[in-house]
């Protein structure tokens, strides 16, 4: 018999993010639930960019036939962003490396963004109006080259002055779905997703106004306080390890044609550090004068310096509080509970728990008893809710404490942590 002489085939990495199965890894979630994701995500981005230049954010939600937008009133989405995250080869994002609590952690959103509609329907369209620009991006694939095939235009407009404004095309937006969590949307439509979303944020966020067509959620406190994506992190949020990968990031920008930076500039960076002297005495000795670059030996983050750096550093500053994350309070969550959940103003009950375990934790609950309906559970990470419970202990406990599926109460849990350790590449399921 003839004998089969097999080819090897190299495969492009760049259409890791154009199947229905990668992009469910990626997103954390089925198909089903891909606009709503998507939809969180964008809100996330534009809390976080507000936040970052202090401005109390105000974002929009437009849902249409075969549409739905976010528009915020932030600094506007650079286009040097934008063209990066259309790079497939290479990973974009402000999140990923640093040990912060900020919101959307997905390190992709934008690749996700511009993917997910041509994965879902075979024909991807997203537009965006920022920094007087029109961008519009579509996304097909080269089979033949494997990669993906970008129509990317931007054109001067002035329709949006402020802010962006994302619109995305998803055609049959109407259609319901089952989805996979018997706690939250069980079969509903998108505009039910959307509103009970977008309920979700205004109870994580005083600070905030947001707009779903002819219905505003207005803030409780245009003035509440919490961590900002622009603030420094604490030494104390960092292990060996995640000091180590954010070091090995900035020695990668810079092999990628980015400055040198000094170890100096690194320990500037940090909480409790901005002062000259505390800079020197943990940079005294043996790194002074050293840059990020000279920390690598035989092809490898020396961990042994990062070691001694990372405790210098945490000895020179104080830990943070855990109130510096942000507490939604007592207030808010009731006047949100009675409003939005139709809960009984004297059923409703709060606790607050504050504490350290390796890093700072502020746990809030809120419990209320309506008239009539079902359970719901409002869940939330950083200021921002999740689409499905994300810890599958939530569910045992509530059937602990006898809240069944058809009592008519409204439980809201929300934990804000420097950093989660998740159990899935879409970061929805916590690893407790």
């Amino acid at each position: 018999m003839d004998k089969l002489v097999r080819t090897t085939f190299e495969t492009s990495r760049e259409l890791e993010f154009f199947s229905e199965k990668e992009l469910q890894m990626q997103i954390g979630h089925g198909r089903e639930l891909w606009p709503a994701a998507l939809l969180k995500e964008l809100i996330d981005n534009s809390l976080d960019a507000c936040e970052a230049v202090n401005v109390p954010p105000q974002v929009e939600v437009v849902i249409a036939e075969d549409t739905f937008s976010v528009r915020d009133n932030g600094p506007g989405l650079p286009k040097k962003t934008i063209k990066q995250s259309l790079d497939y080869l290479k990973r974009v994002s402000d999140k990923t490396f640093y040990v912060s609590p900020t919101r959307g952690q997905l390190g992709n959103a934008l690749k996700v963004v511009w993917a997910a509609p041509f994965v879902a329907h075979g024909d991807g369209l997203v537009e965006v109006w920022s920094q007087g620009l029109h961008h519009t991006i579509e996304l097909t694939i080269d089979r033949i080259a494997q990669r993906p095939a970008v129509n990317y235009i931007a054109e001067k407009d002035g329709f949006v002055k402020n802010g962006t404004f994302v619109k995305m095309h998803w055609p049959d937006l109407a259609c319901s779905t089952e989805t996979e969590d018997e706690d939250f949307y069980k079969t509903v439509d998108f505009r039910t997703m959307a509103r009970e979303l977008i309920e979700g944020y205004a109870a994580f966020n005083p600070h905030a106004v947001f707009r779903l067509g002819d219905v505003t959620f207005e803030a409780t406190d245009p003035d509440w306080k919490k961590w900002r994506p622009d603030e420094p992190t604490s030494p104390h949020w960092y292990t060996r390890e995640t000091l180590r990968d954010l070091i090995a990031a900035y020695i990668a920008q810079e092999m990628d044609g980015g400055r040198a930076r000094t170890v100096r500039e690194l320990v500037s960076e940090f909480r409790g550090l901005s002062g000259t002297a505390k800079q020197k005495a943990a940079t005294g000795g043996e790194l002074s004068g050293v840059y990020l670059h000279d920390l690598v030996n035989n092809g490898d983050i020396d961990m042994g310096r990062v070691e001694k750096l990372l405790e210098d550093m945490k000895n020179l500053s104080k830990p943070p509080k855990p109130t510096v994350l942000g507490i939604i309070g007592q207030d808010h969550l009731k006047k949100w509970m009675v409003r939005y959940a139709s809960v009984a103003e004297g059923s409703f009950k709060y606790i607050k728990r504050v504490g350290v375990d390796g890093l700072p934790h502020v746990l809030e609950v809120g419990f209320g008893i309506r008239d009539e309906g079902e359970r719901r559970i409002v869940s939330g990470l950083n200021f921002a809710p999740t689409l499905v419970l994300p810890a599958e202990e939530m569910s045992s406990l509530l059937a602990h404490m006898r809240i069944d599926r058809h009592d008519p109460v409204t439980v809201v849990v929300h934990i804000a942590r420097p950093r989660f350790d998740f159990v899935d590449r879409g970061k929805t399921r916590l690893e407790l």
